[in-house]
């Protein structure tokens, strides 16, 4: 089978999906029988400025440029991992889709206007065109074929897997953390987030659950990943209720640095009040990280018995107490860690390609 795939220059943003595209591609590329070929040519459209005109000029070139190149090559399935999908099909190359979440209408608060109009126009066209529609949850796979009324068998549940974060030696660990504590000033026992800073993880009710529970705990809270849309209102909770180092905002970080941060952090916090997967819960996991987190449908989908839930994503008190449970509890935090480290291994690759595998042969059935 020879499969291309097209990330929308999400791995160069280095982000969520652009992660998931890129240990995606080498993990298929290692099974028998299978041939990744090499991404197609857009790379004066990511000079373009603003996002929107990128988005116009992207979507223009998926529609001549890379049908060209498309025609080409002649792959048997063509995965668009960042839900934009020709409108046309100018070759006999099966579509695949994969759609991450329907914030756009789950959430619309958490996104700009014209960003979340253009979302739901781009992902509507994609799931007209897509042979097979791939969900990262059985959560998003009935929320997707509910909302365009799809049949089972065109949408498939394909997890995301453990993105293989290095595990570091004793020694490495000792030799990053004397440096990397002294960048951050990371001097005491530490809650860990990861992920985009932004308005759908809902950031502001963990910093009011942090400032409340810091009042009587020594310790700090880290915050890793790139500024998102209402970044603004992070900063400002920061500022209005936590003190001076307190919370730690360390932007992006490479994979021996955040693999230092899930071994040295005492607590994972995961409050979104919205997600279709959630790949850093199973970072968390693998690492043994006992986690709390907000009770909604997908976190419970891939935490499982390994988290423990506040009801109300939005309760910052709710979320305070499972905090204090667990930082007051060194057995459960044990009992939740080793549960994570269990509930991880479902996530390994090794089980997560075969969904894939079996969707793009369905896509290749299809009529």
């Amino acid at each position: 089978m020879r499969l291309l795939f097209e990330d929308g220059f999400s791995i160069d943003k280095g982000t969520g999906v652009g992660r998931y595209t890129e240990n995606l591609a080498a993990e298929i590329g290692r099974q028998p029988g299978i041939a990744v070929l090499p991404g197609l040519s857009s790379e004066m459209i990511t000079r373009i400025r603003p996002a929107g005109a990128r988005r116009i000029a992207y979507a223009a070139w998926l529609e001549t440029g890379f049908q060209r190149q498309l025609a080409a090559l002649s792959p048997d399935v063509a995965h668009f991992t960042n839900y934009l999908v020709p409108h046309t099909r100018k070759s006999k190359t099966r579509y695949a889709v994969t759609i991450h979440d329907l914030t756009a209408w789950n959430l619309p608060e958490a996104l700009p206007r014209m960003y979340r109009m253009y979302l739901r126009s781009a992902i509507g066209q994609a799931v007209r065109s897509a042979d097979i529609v791939l969900c990262p949850s059985n959560v998003i796979r009935s929320e997707v074929m509910e909302r365009f009324g799809l049949k089972e068998e065109r949408v498939r549940t394909a997890w995301n897997a453990d993105s293989n974060l290095p595990r570091l030696s004793i020694e490495a660990q000792e030799r990053l953390s004397s440096g990397f504590r002294k960048r951050f000033v990371l001097h005491k026992p530490f809650i860990l987030f990861v992920g985009t800073l932004e308005r759908r993880k809902n950031l502001t009710t963990l910093i009011e659950a942090f400032a409340r529970v810091a009042q009587t705990t020594d310790l700090q809270l880290v915050m890793v990943g790139r500024p998102g849309y209402g970044f603004s209102e992070i900063e400002t909770a920061i500022q209005r209720r936590t003190s001076q180092g307190q919370c730690i905002l360390t932007g992006y970080v490479g994979d021996k640095e955040l693999s230092l941060l899930y071994t040295l952090a005492d607590l994972f916090a995961y409050p979104s009040r919205y997600e279709g997967f959630g790949i850093p819960l199973v970072e968390a996991m693998s690492f043994g990280l006992p986690i709390v987190a907000s009770r909604i449908p997908a976190s419970e989908e891939v935490a499982g018995e390994a988290a423990l839930y506040y009801d109300d994503p939005l309760d910052a008190t709710g979320l305070e107490e499972k905090i204090i449970e667990a930082l007051g509890d060194s057995a459960l935090r044990g009992e939740l860690g080793s549960r994570g480290q269990k509930r991880a291994a479902q996530f390994s690759w090794e089980y997560v390609i075969q969904m894939y595998l079996d969707a793009y042969q369905s896509a290749l059935k299809s009529s």
